[in-house]
């Protein structure tokens, strides 16, 4: 019998017990072992008599009980037309896999597999920074560079108008499940399925967190071959209050990308932020011709990919 390859990775995000960390595992089996999920057997003895380093995850953690509550849920993503990403799907980019190996998704597939660049700055953005945020977003677009940002107030939601009003394309990341995101009024005239592409990696009901935002801003970076800040306050404030868009520029030097830092003096008042990243590592950018200079040092190529869709009714798993 044919398995559902999308309800079968659901199946098991939504199970007790099995987090990112065996959810890793599951994909490096099915990898190593060149495992079809479509091919697995529906009985645990069978699983366990076949794959038993995939039975040892899975047995005894999937329950009966929840099959009809977890079908439902996957059915009503479905009718939002919202996929599910996973490690061996065709637009699934690899190197995410230790960042987040599932991710709900709504839009066009291929801007995940698009060169892209990400945005980021502060919510309380000056009018210079929102100035700064929408042309250089617009430039970069215009070289068919998709944006990608996290959807907040101030920078993140400038650089994503800065790239539609280009006629462009972008990414809105959140830091809450795909299914609470809701249309700010800035972006209802905008082609939600042709040109944007929204990425959750929690539960798709999850409402924000602290935490998810921080785990959020890895996923921003990891999108993309280069970040930018356009304004960033200090990595801490004199109240204790960490900046996010520092947070997030720190996690772009670890995982050795290219930051660029709008160049402090182009600003009205020189962000600390700025200034402090800069000291860090990141390229001092003067906004004048930012996206030429972006695209050169990033060694950017564009290039078109073709998405590929893969949907199956859920009933065909023969999962309990």
């Amino acid at each position: 019998m044919r398995i559902n390859r999308d309800y079968f990775w659901f199946r098991l995000f939504k199970t007790r017990g099995i987090g990112p960390k065996l959810l890793i595992r599951v994909a490096e089996i099915l990898e190593t072992e060149n495992i079809n999920p479509e091919m697995l057997p529906s009985s645990q003895n069978d699983l366990m008599e076949q794959f038993p380093k995939l039975a040892k995850i899975i047995n005894g953690k999937i329950r009966e009980e929840d099959t009809k509550r977890v079908t439902t849920l996957y059915e009503q993503l479905k009718m939002e037309k919202i996929d599910i990403l996973y490690p061996g799907h065709p637009n699934f980019p690899p190197h995410l896999r230790e960042i987040s190996p599932i991710l709900f998704v709504k839009g066009q597939q291929k801007h995940i597999l698009t060169e892209s660049v990400t945005i980021v700055g502060a919510r309380n953005v000056s009018e210079k920074g929102i100035q700064i945020a929408r042309k250089l977003a617009g430039d970069l677009a215009s070289k068919g560079i998709n944006i990608v940002s996290g959807y907040a107030k101030g920078v993140d939601s400038e650089a994503h108008l800065g790239a539609l009003e280009a006629d462009g394309t972008t990414t809105i990341v959140l830091s809450n499940g795909i299914n609470q995101l809701h249309q700010k009024n800035a972006f209802k005239n905008f082609n939600w399925d042709r040109d944007i592409l929204t990425v959750s990696q929690f539960d798709p009901d999850s409402k924000w967190q602290a935490y998810y935002a921080i785990e959020r801003n890895r996923l921003v970076c990891a999108l993309s071959k280069a970040v930018v800040v356009i304004e960033s306050g200090p990595k801490q404030d004199a109240e204790g209050k960490r900046s996010g868009t520092f947070i997030t520029a720190k996690t772009a030097l670890e995982l050795n990308l290219p930051l660029f830092v709008i160049d402090p003096n182009c600003l009205d008042n020189p962000p600390k932020g700025n200034i402090d990243l800069i000291k860090l590592g990141g390229y001092s950018l003067d906004p004048t011709n930012g996206a030429k200079e972006i695209v050169d040092r990033a060694v950017i190529k564009t290039e078109e990919c073709v998405p590929t869709t893969n949907q199956n009714s859920a009933q065909q798993l023969p999962l309990p």
